[in-house]
């Protein structure tokens, strides 16, 4: 076993030798870490833009219209301002804001009197949601308007002409009368709204899925895996060193046993992705917020898919040819892997063909039971048998390998 540790200590002193490689690989789940935290943050994100509300009437009525996108969560969206409306189409062919609102003249009136009025929405075809909102919500002032003048239009109207006399108010009488014929209509609807007649109950269901995906915890797995993916590639490529270095003929003429030197290389590279995973799940945890239910777990997931990716890349180094012939046959398979694995596009944003056939490859399986590590407590019976399978396939791999290490390789 002296051998086994020499050779394990030889490739990790290599790897030292060259901590750049090491500090790119290592540095990757930081990194992604960092950009989906700047990009997408810790709290969902709300869209903000400008609204020019061009007011032609000038009234109060109108003045609604703009308080509207000012109040709630559209006081959020929307940083409302007044404009000219000739001033503010100009400030729109330029793209400086999401929309202009325009209310025309004798908007008030024209409400008042139920007659037909127009509210003008300039959109800026840059954007796509906020522009949607601003029409969506004019269009909701629009049916408001009607159903009001259907409940309360002979009530309204009485508005609708200036007070007599030319005085700013109206007769005590008129507001009286007014004041009657809204309390008599409240009275009759009373029977609708209070007791309400349809009463409404809301509740959360447990299995309900949310309205969009957690975009740091669907791409967290995939660049995780991603650093495996990358260490393997990198690590695979040196037996072809230790061949031309005749590292692997001297090997072979000593008592020295080929099994001991290839578990020694797995052991440096269990080492150097432990590293990496540790630095991965940390950032998971601490720069993402994510929960990570099963840290040790998922540690050690990484570490095995990533001696069983090891392995393969690894044999197909062997089988090659020559050196140039085996980098071009594992860059083949790389991108491969990576594409249909979901490493570069998760699942969930493949087409459903595409996703149903990638979900069916190793690469995928492996990045599937990582996704379950990180998201929800282990199961024992389950992790137990997943675990098995891929200390299965490493056991066959390394077979594998060395068999062709033995067989020509090595010489």
């Amino acid at each position: 076993m002296r051998f086994l540790l020499t050779a394990a200590r030889k490739d990790l002193l290599r790897l030292a030798r060259d901590p750049m490689s090491l500090l790119v690989w290592m540095g990757i789940p930081v990194f992604t870490g960092l950009l989906l935290l700047v990009v997408f943050g810790g709290r969902p994100a709300t869209p903000h833009g400008l609204l020019l509300v061009a007011d032609e009437d000038g009234t109060l009525i109108s003045g609604v219209v703009s308080t509207a996108f000012a109040q709630g969560e559209l006081g959020k969206m929307f940083l409302v301002e007044k404009v000219e409306q000739a001033a503010g189409r100009r400030r729109m062919a330029r793209g400086e804001a999401s929309a202009l609102l325009v209310v025309p003249k004798g908007f008030s009136e024209a409400v008042l009197r139920n007659q037909r009025c127009q509210l003008k929405v300039v959109t800026n075809p840059s954007q796509r949601i906020l522009p949607r909102i601003v029409e969506e919500v004019a269009s909701v002032l629009a049916d408001s308007a009607f159903y009001v003048n259907a409940i309360a239009g002979d009530q309204l109207r009485v508005f609708a002409v200036p007070p007599p006399g030319g005085v700013w108010t109206y007769p005590d009488a008129t507001i009286a009368g007014v004041s009657t014929a809204f309390n008599r209509l409240a009275e009759s609807l009373r029977k609708y709204i209070n007791p309400p007649v349809i009463k409404l109950e809301t509740g959360v269901r447990k299995d309900a899925t949310p309205e969009g995906p957690d975009i740091p915890k669907l791409f967290f797995p995939s660049m995780l895996s991603m650093t495996v993916l990358f260490f393997a590639q990198g690590l695979s490529g040196d037996i072809w060193k230790e061949r031309n270095h005749h590292t692997l003929r001297r090997i072979a003429s000593t008592a020295a046993p080929l099994w001991q030197f290839l578990a020694g290389k797995l052991i440096a590279l269990a080492s150097a992705l432990a590293l990496a995973g540790a630095a991965g799940l940390a950032c998971a945890r601490w720069l993402l917020g994510l929960p990570v239910p099963n840290p040790v777990l998922a540690a050690l997931w990484v570490v095995a898919s990533g001696a069983a990716l090891y392995l393969f890349l690894t044999l197909l180094q062997m089988l090659a040819a020559s050196e140039r012939a085996a980098n071009l046959l594992v860059n083949f398979c790389f991108f491969p892997l990576a594409m249909l694995g979901g490493i570069f596009f998760p699942f969930e944003m493949m087409p459903a063909g595409m996703a149903a056939l990638a979900r069916r490859l190793p690469m995928a399986w492996a990045l599937m039971e990582l996704r379950s590590l990180l998201a929800d407590p282990a199961q024992p019976a389950h992790a137990a048998f997943a675990f098995a399978v891929l200390g299965a396939v490493c056991t066959l791999l390394f077979l594998l390998a060395l068999a062709r290490l033995k067989r020509g390789f090595a010489e």
